[in-house]
């Protein structure tokens, strides 16, 4: 289930266009259903913190896949003086951390239409 159009992508403040939301709106709603044990395709609406976290997940994993993505650099100039800096890119659990954190921020306090936490995992007993 895709939890985002890209209509509502870009009224949200995405910036990619609709052939780059599509390659990455899939797995987005994929990584979404893992960490909610699929609850939201449950819900009557899609909540709006599901909406933005689909949007920021969408921007990350484009970021992250590209042909440049393994490298992140910068650069500024003042005058004629000019700075560029290069380095690698997060490691693949750095970057599953990244994910995680989003998910956490986003979901943390949003329940299903049940009262339920969206993140809830069990009992831990």
């Amino acid at each position: 289930m895709m939890y985002l159009t890209h209509d509502e992508y870009r009224a949200i403040g995405g910036a990619l266009d609709v052939d780059a939301f599509n390659v990455h709106i899939r797995r987005a709603c994929g990584v979404i259903d893992n960490a909610t044990h699929s609850r939201v395709k449950e819900m009557s609406a899609v909540p709006d913190e599901v909406k933005e976290l689909c949007r920021d997940l969408v921007e990350y994993l484009a970021a992250n896949t590209s042909a440049h993505g393994n490298v992140q650099s910068r650069s500024q100039s003042a005058g004629t003086v000019s700075e560029s800096i290069s380095y690698a890119a997060k490691t693949k659990a750095e970057k599953e951390q990244d994910v995680d954190d989003m998910i956490f921020d986003y979901l943390a306090s949003v329940e299903d239409d049940g009262g339920t936490p969206l993140l809830y995992r069990g009992c831990g007993c």
